[in-house]
């Protein structure tokens, strides 16, 4: 029998912690999903997701930038720190000059649709995912 895989996810935002459960039958997947809600291990996972939205918050809040990618980092001015309430240095897009919003200087993103061909195109809020009063996307026409 072929590997059998159950993805649960938090909720349905883009921040939601996901668990991928993987069994070789029907019987031990029932197995894995009843210890899974009585070994409190799903209580563990939800204090762990709690605990890094924490961090992630106390991180903005001190100035903090989320790597990217190893060794690169959002944009931001190459010299002297800023203080949290200062955006990175505005830049110039194809689509203008970047709003603001209360957390910053939003940032550019484009990305494939994924049920049809093209890209949309938005500003999104700077701060982290998962800070509470994050802005909405900003969608380009």
């Amino acid at each position: 029998m072929a590997e059998i895989s159950v993805t649960m996810k938090a909720h349905g935002g883009h921040d939601a912690s996901w668990v991928v459960v993987k069994a070789e039958s029907l019987s031990e997947l029932t197995d894995i999903l009843d210890g899974y809600g009585r070994s409190g291990v799903s209580a563990l996972v939800g204090e762990a997701v709690t605990a890094l939205r924490a961090e992630e918050i106390l991180g903005a809040m001190l100035g903090a930038r989320p790597v990217t990618h190893p060794g690169h980092y959002d944009s931001a001015p190459q010299s002297g720190a800023q203080s949290p309430s200062q955006g990175p240095a505005e830049q110039s897009t194809p689509y203008g000059t970047p709003p603001n919003c209360p957390h910053g200087t939003k940032r550019f993103l484009e990305k494939p649709y994924k049920n049809k061909p093209g890209n949309w195109k938005a500003w999104a809020c700077p701060a982290p995912q998962g800070t509470p009063d994050a802005c909405s996307l900003e969608f380009i026409r």
